[in-house]
């Protein structure tokens, strides 16, 4: 080695241990200590924010979907004028029972909404059944779609004119449409035995212990108690006017004279109750005019007389007048009883010309008319 770089290294190692030159340990990790705390720049910064950025818009076009999910019910929540309509089970089935048709209503309600517009119109889908047509003044007959303005979306889904019985559990779809083409679904898995199933109460009984309170138990069936009445109650039954007394009703009073009534065995009209009976007033038929016609093949320019071939009756045996009125032209000629014959060869009768009878019948209050008429035709040869 030289003299030059000698000298060099031995003011290195001089200052090094004067400490001018500090290259210790404790210099050197405070070095690499701010070496990683730089932050990153440039390019690694842009795609940061870049994914950031995309995030932010999914989330956004995710919020701005249409929106659809079932209603929930609970037994509380249905309110109706039936007392058997607080069926609503714990799910989303709005149910009822309907005691005129013997069936269940079991409606599936959705909620819909739009954070960016409107629902326009909504679809229903069965996963055994396919498409849907809800039974709807909303519905377009056409598809299975059905329009959403002002309406919220619900299907009956026990309608067996909407959903085939035979098709069983199945999957129930709606969907929903909006105005930017977005949709979005909603399915509720249908027990429809479970939903739609009447189950007949048990009427039977062995005794008063087994009917509901108000029944009493009668040849093994639980039927109204009628003997326990609130004292001032009014009741009619068979033509008298029964009042409770001391929560049993009274020995009752016929229902006054004249008071109007409807028995279904009774023939008669204006029925009214007289000393507690229903008593009607006959009713009276018209007279029927079954069958009328001209005596004969035909009327011609040289018939002398025509006759009436007819078949009049009163079903209530009732005595019956009648009278025939004869007309040429539509100018009347003669009146005479029904079963008289016109004397049409004393008239100036030509072909083509137009004979006509008029026959009118009554009994004592109700009258009937029927007219035939015949062209005269010329006499064969």
């Amino acid at each position: 080695m030289g003299q030059k770089p000698l000298l060099a290294f031995a003011i290195a190692l001089i200052l090094a241990s004067s400490g001018c030159l500090d290259f210790g340990d404790d210099k050197l990790e405070q070095q690499e200590n701010d070496d990683a705390k730089q932050e990153p720049v440039g390019e690694t910064n842009m795609t940061s924010l870049e994914k950031r950025i995309e995030h932010l818009e999914s989330t956004i076009a995710e919020y701005e979907q249409p929106k659809v999910y079932f209603q929930e019910f609970g037994g509380d929540d249905v309110h109706t004028y039936n007392d058997n309509a607080n069926l609503a089970d714990d799910g989303n089935l709005f149910c009822s029972y309907n005691e005129y048709y013997n069936e269940n209503s079991c409606l599936l309600v959705g909620i819909t909404y739009d954070i960016n517009g409107i629902i326009t119109s909504f679809s229903w889908e069965s996963s055994k059944g396919g498409q849907i047509v809800s039974r709807s003044i909303y519905a377009n007959s056409d598809s299975s779609i059905s329009y959403a303005f002002n309406t919220v979306p619900n299907l009956n889904v026990c309608d067996t004119d909407v959903i085939d019985p035979s098709h069983g559990d199945q999957i129930i779809t709606l969907t929903v449409y909006d105005n930017d083409g977005n949709s979005a679904s909603a399915s509720y898995d249908l027990d429809y035995d479970s939903a739609c199933t009447v189950v007949e109460p048990d009427n039977t009984c062995a005794s008063d212990s087994d009917c509901p309170p108000g029944t009493i138990c009668q040849g093994g069936i639980c039927v109204e108690d009628t003997s326990v009445c609130v004292d001032g109650d009014q009741m009619v039954d068979g033509g008298w006017t029964y009042t409770c007394v001391n929560g049993e009703w009274g020995s009752g009073e016929p229902v006054p004279d004249g008071t109007a009534c409807d028995d279904d065995n009774l023939d008669t009209e204006y029925d009214v109750y007289i000393n507690g009976i229903c008593v009607g007033t006959p009713i009276n038929h018209a007279p029927v005019i079954d069958h009328l016609s001209f005596a004969g093949e035909f009327v011609t320019n040289e018939t002398d007389y025509v006759c009436l071939d007819f078949n009049i009756y009163d079903v209530d045996g009732d005595e019956i007048d009648g009278i025939a009125t004869w007309l040429i032209n539509g100018v009347t000629e003669e009146s005479m009883a029904i079963d008289e014959c016109f004397d049409i060869g004393s008239y100036d009768v030509e072909v083509n010309d137009e004979l006509s009878v008029t026959v009118t019948v009554w009994d004592y209050e109700y009258e009937e008319t029927a007219t035939i008429i015949a062209i005269i035709e010329e006499e064969p040869e």
